[in-house]
């Protein structure tokens, strides 16, 4: 009798014990919940003032990849950028390429399934797209890096806005030269299914990179005219004159652009221009769309 009673307890304090840990085993495996600067009403989302265009896509250029700012100093320019390639396009996914800021990686790739939260609502990740590139680059799901990553969190509140049924796949890794090409390569040749000529149609790659910086404007102007030689002439010059926090991803949109792509670089300005501000720490920027010629 006392035995009986003695597993009867036992059994009792396990079903007790799996109760209790119940809602932390479900908390563990919800989906991360992103905050952005314009759900923490770190900035109102003010109304842009578009600049003219340094240069303007003709009329049937379809852009499936550019490049953008990920500094929110940028705002009307960052704005612009989206308004008008929401009026080229649809897109279902974007793929945004991005750094990884602090170092905070624990996988050579960074991916997440997690959500970014705006004042226009949520952007979701594409689960089935991340888990099929998961697989293919052999890693697991890396989601603490992008608690703190403004790289990615910095540009979600535009894809609500301007695309508010789109979903995301980022991918965060090392952006600091020098820039480890078999690893980018590889990530490029995992990338290239969702970017042959039907996903396309679909699909963008969203390089997140800001240009110079730390240069005075002397120093930034030589620099920016070494990006200027490849962004204007993708297909004739190496990637790796781009000077940026994003190389990797300069170098990927190169190797899926297949010597076949045309640019148009809508902007290019810095924090001096658009502050005047700190004249010896200048950061510049590039907004650019590329599509096939």
């Amino acid at each position: 009798m006392l035995v009986k009673r003695a597993v009867f307890l036992v059994f009792i304090i396990l079903c007790f014990s799996c109760i209790k840990n119940e809602p932390a085993s479900r908390a563990a495996e919800e989906t991360p919940l992103y905050h952005t600067w314009h759900s923490l009403k770190e900035r109102e989302y003010t109304k842009p003032v578009h600049p003219p265009l340094a240069e303007n896509p003709p009329p049937g250029f379809f852009p499936w990849a550019g490049i953008v700012s990920h500094h929110l100093l940028a705002h009307d320019y960052i704005d612009s950028w989206f308004s008008r390639l929401a009026k080229m396009r649809k897109i279902s996914c974007f793929y945004i390429l991005c750094p990884s800021h602090w170092g905070l990686s624990t996988e050579p790739y960074s991916l997440t399934d997690g959500s970014w939260v705006s004042g226009f609502g949520r952007v979701d990740s594409s689960l089935k797209n991340v888990s099929k590139l998961a697989k293919s680059l052999n890693v697991g799901l890396d989601s603490r890096v992008f608690d703190v990553e403004h790289g990615a969190s910095t540009l979600m509140p535009y894809i609500k806005k301007y695309f508010p049924k789109a979903s995301v796949v980022v991918i965060a890794y090392d952006g600091e030269p020098p820039v480890n090409v078999p690893k980018s390569a590889m990530l490029a040749d995992a990338l290239e299914s969702f970017f042959d000529k039907k996903e396309k149609r679909k699909n963008f790659l969203l390089i997140s990179t800001d240009f110079s910086h730390h240069g005075n404007l002397e120093l930034t102007e030589k620099r920016d005219n070494n990006s200027i030689t490849y962004l204007k002439n993708p297909n004739t010059v190496s990637w790796n004159m781009a000077g940026c926090d994003n190389k990797p991803g300069i170098f990927i949109l190169d190797r899926l652009g297949k010597s076949n792509l045309e640019s148009f670089i809508l902007y290019h300005t810095n924090s001096w221009e658009i502050s005047n501000e700190w004249a010896h720490d200048v950061t510049s920027y590039f907004f650019v769309y590329y599509g096939d010629k």
